[in-house]
């Protein structure tokens, strides 16, 4: 007998956004606004990528974490017009440690064992490196600094191109770039992000953008009016969203964030609630109430530990689609050495066995024609999938008898 298995796709509403009568910390979903406002059919690019990342997951459920950890290389590039801004390299590492920490569980504020909400914290498996090696194969400290004419930015793109006081991007699809630079103008705005979805129609905007006075742990973090953002979370926060997280609340009352594990939330929480926080909330939570302490919220720095399982789900999904080049990326490896790349772990096919139906998952290389054989055990070749681009890549192989291939 064979079993058929139906993969249901479900129609998602991706935005209803509301604005809260409290500060908007982060301006990523008004830059998507104007982004869908400007071009139309990134509703329905994202709206695509809802659905692939919920078949990925589903998918993929078999043999997640068992590939090596991801690390991401990253370029920061810091925009100064006032000497204030032209912040240290120190203060960039403690960036880069922050994420390092909050990705790997390894940070020292981290839920305790005994609390209710421990079960749902994640290694998201994810790390982070400033580069070492520029998108010509040259030596980098992954830092570059630009003198701008801009006093400050309002935080529409002007810092993404060279053209208009800012500077350009490398390589989106290798890189993760970080613009830190003055905000002012931008309603107490900590920063923003871009989603994959629009990687592939926007290179040039892909990024994440941070305020100077909230960039790191250390130097300017923290200064002025932004004494509680001096801890490196607006750099989790909105690395988050380059990966694929929504708010916890889903920007709109009781809205969805397309994770199950966050607990629903009825808007933003700010400032350092005390657990439990709006148990049984109108949006149903039980005692333990709503999950203000994921990074996806806009409590203060020193309020927020945790992403959950679900969350690590979508990240690597995403890495496993919009976002795949990072996979592949020499951006922390040696400068001009010659690119080496290993198959281990790179292949995955599930189930295995099965009645017929495989999913094969290729973390690709950069080729442009992949084939795929199936032979018997004396070497036949038997069945031939040529020129497959997309991956997960189903291969029906029910008309074949039982045996090895």
């Amino acid at each position: 007998m064979k079993n058929l298995i139906l993969i249901i796709t479900v129609c998602l509403t991706l935005l209803n956004v509301s604005i809260f009568a409290q500060s908007i910390k982060c301006a990523t979903m008004k830059h998507l606004q104007k982004r869908i406002k400007e071009d139309p059919t990134l509703f329905t690019r994202m709206q695509q990528s809802e659905i692939r990342t919920h078949n990925w997951i589903s998918e993929q459920a078999n043999f997640k974490k068992t590939q090596q950890v991801i690390s991401i290389p990253v370029v920061v590039h810091v925009l100064w017009h006032d000497p204030i801004e032209n912040i240290s390299d120190q203060q960039i590492q403690s960036q880069i440690d922050v994420l390092n920490e909050d990705f790997r569980l390894m940070n020292a504020d981290s839920l305790d064992y005994n609390h209710p909400f421990w079960v749902y914290s994640s290694d998201t498996e994810i790390e982070f490196c400033l580069a070492s090696r520029d998108p010509d194969g040259n030596a980098t400290d992954g830092i570059t600094r630009t003198f701008t004419d801009s006093v400050s930015f309002v935080g529409e793109g002007n810092e993404k191109a060279s053209a208009t006081g800012g500077v350009d991007n490398w390589d989106p699809t290798e890189y993760l770039n970080i613009w830190v630079c003055n905000l002012d103008g931008s309603g107490g705005t900590l920063g923003y992000a871009s989603f994959p979805s629009d990687l592939a129609t926007n290179p040039d905007e892909d990024g994440v953008v941070i305020r100077y006075e909230a960039f790191g742990s250390e130097g300017t973090a923290g200064s002025g009016s932004f004494t509680e953002n001096d801890g490196g979370r607006t750099g989790t926060h909105e690395v988050g969203h380059w990966l694929n997280l929504r708010h916890i609340w889903g920007d709109d009352t009781c809205g969805d964030d397309f994770v199950a594990d966050t607990k629903t939330a009825e808007e933003a929480n700010y400032g350092c609630p005390s657990f439990p926080h709006k148990a049984n909330n109108a949006c149903g939570t039980d005692v333990d109430g709503e999950m203000y302490m994921n990074y996806m919220d806009y409590v203060d720095d020193a309020c927020m530990n945790m992403f959950t399982e679900g969350q690590a789900d979508r990240m690597h999904a995403a890495l496993n689609g919009d976002r795949i080049g990072l996979l592949t990326s020499s951006g922390c490896g040696s400068p001009n050495a010659l690119n080496e790349y290993s198959f281990d772990n790179s292949i995955k096919i599930l189930p295995n066995p099965n009645n017929g139906n495989f999913t094969i998952n290729f973390i690709k290389v950069n080729t442009e024609i992949i084939n795929i054989s199936v032979y018997d055990l004396v070497g036949s070749q038997i069945k031939k999938f040529e020129n497959v681009k997309v991956f997960p890549f189903k291969m029906e192989m029910n008309e074949l008898s039982n045996g090895v291939y």
